[in-house]
Formats: structure tokens, sequence, C-alpha cells
């Protein structure tokens, strides 16, 4: 428990840093998008006011899937962090699709001044990096999807920041102020092409797809070394959020007493829980040695 609790606060920490972050950035880009008269800019700062609003979902999502399981949901609430992840994929999506619209629609209208792109680019991919990295940090060693999600979210705004430090540059060098609406259509593609990586992690969770191959080989290795157990078979392993529930069959002999057969599972059970921190609740059929078989 005091894991999970270290997990929620140190998740919501990061959150709030974030959100406090991008509020920052966003004002700083879009006004100096507004003076600079740069499309790309003010749509890079929109997309970061974006990045706050989809924090405020990943922080409400946090506190959510830290409750403890109910009786209306036996299995906890962690898959509320998958929900957020898809919900701020599609977000991130649709954001990309929202400034590719503009910025072709204001094409031909760009009388951006390129020193004001470049400053504004280049306090955004400062401020984006050291946040990204904060987040990824926490993310993985909390095992947090929704982090992850924003994490990946503010690593498209660095590319994005720099596609338009670039068009800032070209439009200084050449005094051509297509380059603008030109780095913000590149802009809205990065951002685009981040959600749907955003949206597809999340996907195998919620099709509670068996991919994790290295833990399943881990429990096998930890019944087949346990006494008195014989071909584990049928081990699926269900993700909800940052823990894992399993299910597995084992074969026992047929003539075992079934208060011994208890002690075995129940071994079984705490064996798989000190190794693999991640695993918070297990169940184990019993079946008579030969009984047993894969479906898959």
């Amino acid at each position: 428990m005091e894991k999970d609790e270290a997990r929620t606060l140190q998740s919501l920490k990061a959150i709030k840093i974030g959100i406090y972050g991008n509020i920052v950035l966003a004002l700083l880009k879009i006004a100096l998008g507004i003076l600079g008269l740069s499309i790309s800019l003010i749509a890079d700062g929109i997309d970061t006011i974006a990045d706050v609003v989809k924090s405020i979902f990943v922080y409400r999502a946090v506190k959510i899937s830290s409750r403890p399981p109910s009786r209306e949901y036996p299995y906890g609430y962690g898959r509320a962090e998958t929900i957020i992840t898809n919900i701020v994929g599609m977000s991130v999506i649709f954001a990309g699709i929202l400034i590719f619209i503009e910025s072709a629609g204001d094409f031909h209208k760009s009388q951006a001044i390129g020193m004001l792109m470049i400053v504004g680019a280049v306090i955004s991919i400062l401020g984006k990096i050291a946040l990204s990295a904060y987040m990824f940090k926490i993310a993985k060693k909390f095992n947090n999807q929704a982090l992850l999600a924003n994490a990946k979210d503010y690593l498209s705004d660095v590319f994005a920041s720099v596609a338009v430090l670039v068009g800032g540059l070209l439009v200084a060098l050449t005094r051509i102020s297509y380059f603008d609406p030109l780095a913000s259509i590149v802009v809205s593609g990065i951002i685009g092409y981040m959600g749907f990586e955003i949206v597809k992690s999340g996907i195998p969770e919620i099709m509670e797809k068996n991919e994790n191959s290295k833990m399943i080989e881990e429990i096998y290795k930890i019944v087949k070394d346990t006494p008195y157990t014989f071909h584990p078979h049928k081990i699926r392993i269900r993700k909800l959020g940052p823990y894992y529930l399993v299910d597995m069959h084992v074969e026992l002999p047929g003539q075992i007493s079934l208060k011994k057969a208890h002690e075995i599972t129940t071994y079984i059970e705490k064996k798989v829980k000190e190794e693999l921190k991640d695993v918070r609740e297990i169940i184990i059929h019993e079946e008579p040695i030969g009984n047993g078989k894969d479906e898959w």
C-alpha cells in the first residue's frame, strides 16, 4: 500500500508540474506568435493549451486509479489510466488535424517575423524537453501509462517546436514568410503522428492482449520449481493500469488432500507476488495430473 501511495503522490506531483509549466509556455508562445504574426507559433501555443486541459484529465485519472477495489469495481480502478491514455491520444490527433486545416487556409496570408518565431521556439524546446524528460522518468518508475502518454505528447511538442524554429530561421534568412505556415503544417503532422502512437500503445491493454511473455516465463518457472506441481498452463495476464492480474491452471497429484492443495497454491501466490512486484492478484485452478491442456 505504501508503494501505491508513493506512486499516486509522485504521479500527481509530476502532472501538476506539467500543468504549470505548460501554462507558462503557452502564454509565452501565443504572445510571441501574435507579436510576430506567426501562424506556426500560435498553433504551437494552442496545442500547449490543449496539453494543460489533457493534463487535468490525466490528473483526475491518476486519482481515480488509486482507489481500492469496491463492490462495483472488484478489480479496482486501474483502467482509468488506460481510458485517459486513449482520450489523450485522440485529442492529440484532433489537434493535429485542426492545426493542419488552419495552416493550409492561411498559407498565403503569413507576414511572420522570423526572429520572434526563433525566440518562441527555443523557449518551447527547452521547456518541453525538461517536462518530457521528467514525465518519462516518473512514468517509467511507476509504470503509469497515462503519464507515459503525457510524456510522449510533450515530446511531440519538442519536435513541433523544432519545426517552428526551422521555419523561423528560414523566414529570417530568406524574408519569405511562406515558411511560417509551412512549418505549421509540419507541426500538425508531427502532432497527429504522436497522437496515433499514443492511441496504439493503449489498445493492447483494452483488448487484454497477453503480451508480457517474460512475466509468463517467470511464473512458469516458479510453478515448475514448486514441489508436487506439474504442467502449469493457461497462464493469462490481465493489465489494469499499474498492476497485473494473473489466472492460471496447475496439475497436482490426484490423491493429494484439499488442505495440501490449498497450501501449495497459496505458496505459489506468495512466491509470484514476491518475485513480480506488479502482480496484484492471482487465481489458480487445480487439476489432477494429466487432465489439463493448453487451448492455444
